[in-house]
């Protein structure tokens, strides 16, 4: 019976439209939900005079590059990585970047500038502008910068006193290697720090700008050197921070541990290794994305002619910031993807347990703690287990304290830390994958 009523029902519904000519509109298609926007952007935006902050615009289409791990050509693989992240920022990026031209929003944004290393876009702008993108299709979501910073280090008196073989050097057994053969030849690394002075004695013809034999060169450093916050044209040891005047040594020293040499000097891991670098720590969160896509794909002084086959074989990062980060994360990935080595400091917020810093905190890095000159773990290295994933870390550990190596204007210094262990590994690569 409930269900002649219903029949009957519908038939008069439906005549009762006939008759009358309404129409039951359909339903109204469901609003997308905004993407999330991480409650440090808003609050950074608080404390800044105008309303504005930098925040990145995080793109859900992401390009998969579990295909280049097949490809055996060093040029052919990493062009491939280049093109597959290229291709998902273009399409992706594209609505957005138009709908930051109109009217309503151009008031709002400051800045704006497209990544493809990562599918995101840095924007400078105000709460409006982030809450105008989180609606937008396609954006997954809306992170703040993370604090970045360079490792405190210790710094002991200057060092001109230099052993035929550093102690280091000795204890992870570099020049046992050497005895076989195998320097490091052939083979490229790389640091993203506070730049390297090129001119050092110790580092001066492992440069790969170098182009001829000596200290005089002739160089050029196109491909080789890169500086998106200075903007310098070569190699230079520089302020670390926004605003700084005091050259960080640091970048130097690391360098120095990788591939320095120089008479009795022996100082460096691989000491016939090419070198280039960058600087990209630690003014911003932008300048140290621009530098990571410039190691993914290497170009001119002015930024143009990307070549990724000339990308280094192996990368130290000696730097950190807070952990758990999705856009380093993508960065470190793709530039595993391309066949690099990329290694990065544990950082020094020991001896508690849970303190690794970011990058090494990411599966995609080879994350390195530091130890003594007796083996023990240095006291400040940061300890596992990582908190933010199930992989254990630091991967290893390697000389850390006491690390004599090269610092600007000639000289030598002791640093302790793990900013100084991380480059011996990437100069073990070096000479493991010259054999």
């Amino acid at each position: 019976m409930t269900t002649i009523r219903m029949l009957v029902f519908a038939a008069a519904a439906v005549a009762m439209i006939a008759l009358t000519g309404l129409v039951v509109p359909p339903a109204a298609p469901a609003v997308a939900a905004a993407a999330p926007i991480h409650p440090a952007v808003i609050a950074s935006m608080q404390g800044t005079g105008d309303g504005r902050a930098t925040f990145f615009v995080l793109l859900a289409e992401q390009a998969d590059l579990s295909p280049a791990y097949a490809i055996t050509d060093w040029g052919a693989r990493g062009q491939w990585v280049v093109d597959a992240l290229q291709a998902a920022a273009d399409s992706s990026q594209a609505p957005l970047l138009r709908a930051l031209e109109s009217p309503s929003v151009r008031g709002h944004v400051a800045q704006a500038r497209p990544f493809w290393i990562v599918n995101t876009i840095a924007v400078y702008g105000d709460r409006q502008a982030a809450d105008f993108l989180a609606r937008q299709p396609g954006v997954a979501q809306i992170l703040p910068e993370v604090k970045l910073e360079l490792p405190e280090v210790l710094v002991e008196e200057p060092s001109d006193s230099p052993e035929t073989v550093e102690w280091n050097i000795a204890k992870i057994n570099a020049d046992d290697v050497w005895a076989l053969g195998y320097t490091g030849a052939g083979m490229v690394v790389a640091n993203l720090d506070t730049g390297v002075d090129y001119t050092h004695p110790a580092l001066v013809s492992k440069y790969r700008g170098n182009l001829g034999t000596g200290a005089s060169g002739p160089f050029d450093h196109n491909y080789n050197w890169y500086d998106p916050y200075w903007n310098t044209t070569f190699p230079q040891a520089l302020p670390w921070q926004a605003g700084g005047t005091v050259p960080s040594g640091h970048g130097t020293h690391v360098m120095g541990t990788m591939v320095g040499s120089a008479g009795a000097n022996q100082i460096g891991v691989a000491p016939d290794a090419q070198w280039i670098a960058t600087f990209g720590c630690c003014p911003d969160n932008v300048t140290l994305l621009a530098a990571l896509q410039w190691h993914l794909a290497p170009t001119r002084l002015d930024g143009s002619s990307p070549n990724p086959a000339l990308r280094a074989h192996a990368l130290q990062n000696s730097w950190g910031g807070s952990g758990g980060s999705s856009i380093y994360a993508q960065a470190m990935a793709a530039l595993k993807a391309s066949g690099m080595f990329v290694s990065a400091s544990a950082g020094n917020n020991g001896p508690s347990c849970g303190t690794l810093t970011s990058p090494g905190d990411l599966g995609s890095v080879f994350s390195v703690g530091g130890t003594r000159s007796d083996d023990m773990i240095y006291a400040y290295s940061s300890r596992g287990p990582n908190p933010f994933s199930s992989q254990t870390g630091p991967d290893l550990v390697a000389p850390g304290v006491g690390v004599r190596s090269s610092v600007p204007g000639g000289y030598y210094q002791e640093y302790t830390g793990t900013s100084m262990a991380g480059p011996h590994v990437v100069g073990a690569v070096a000479l493991l994958w010259q054999a």
